[in-house]
């Protein structure tokens, strides 16, 4: 067994998986839970209670996975930061997982599916996804929108999808009455990421920095191929306090200084 290490921080709800390298979707151990404005206080702890319970020590572990949002600026910021930090220290390689292809991957029946993610600001990050054979693959890239924008969208499509994601708590009946009957809306218990749909979206990911291309490497080459310091998060836009900058004449014209302010953000998807 090589035991790797998933997590995402991107929402109100903390998803922390343990996965293996030689068994592609295998899940050793998993734990989701919420806890508002607190990741920062209680990721580690819930890493290091998942890695004892498996009877692991940190050492153990040959990889870390880490959400990249979109989602709170704040949560992603935790998560990514946490998922370096780890790797740096362990000297292993972090793969980065798109936060609503976590989502996406909690659907299990075939078909289109549009996750909600909440943006604020009365906006959203809104992505399409087709499943089939229980794995979700990506249509459209990370941006951020207005919500009525979205769902006009998708409902130009003409085709039935199942919606999902956290931002549906304040969007949901917008999203309903623009869709109709051409809608399913999943179980409010599917809208955030857990940790078996974490390890989902990871190997169902594409390309050369993708978890099952990682896996077929040595430890070094995969460390050099995918280092910490390459691991990036997705925003998709500025922060308040880059846009108050930018308003003030401080500079940022649309990317952040990170690269990682516009859509898709930075570092391999």
């Amino acid at each position: 067994m090589r035991p790797f290490l998933a997590l995402d921080t991107a929402t109100d709800h903390i998803a922390v998986a343990i996965g293996d390298l030689d068994r592609p979707g295998a899940v050793i151990q998993a734990d989701d839970f919420r806890a508002p404005r607190a990741a920062n206080t209680v990721v580690l702890t819930a890493v290091e209670r998942l890695v004892r319970a498996e009877g692991l020590e940190m050492c153990d572990i040959v990889a870390v996975v880490s959400g990249r949002g979109p989602g709170s600026f704040t949560g992603v910021r935790i998560g990514v930061a946490t998922a370096k930090g780890l790797a740096h220290g362990l000297g292993v390689f972090a793969c980065g997982v798109g936060t609503l292809d976590a989502v996406a991957s909690r659907v299990i029946a075939d078909g289109l599916v549009g996750v909600v993610g909440d943006a604020m600001r009365q906006e959203v990050y809104p992505a399409l996804f087709r499943i089939r054979d229980g794995r979700a693959r990506r249509l459209t890239s990370d941006r951020v929108t207005r919500p009525e924008l979205a769902a006009a969208e998708w409902e130009a499509l003409g085709e039935p999808l199942t919606l999902t994601g956290w931002g549906l708590t304040k969007h949901g009946a917008l999203f309903g009455a623009v869709l109709g009957d051409d809608v399913r809306v999943a179980e409010p218990h599917l809208w955030v990421p857990d940790g078996a749909s974490l390890i989902a979206a990871a190997w169902a990911g594409e390309g050369s920095g993708s978890l099952a291309a990682l896996a077929g490497l040595g430890a070094a080459e995969a460390f050099r191929a995918a280092h910490p310091a390459s691991l990036l998060p997705v925003y998709t836009r500025l922060s308040d306090a880059e846009e108050a900058e930018r308003r003030a004449g401080g500079g940022a014209t649309g990317m952040a200084a990170g690269g990682v302010a516009g859509p898709g953000g930075g570092g391999a998807p």
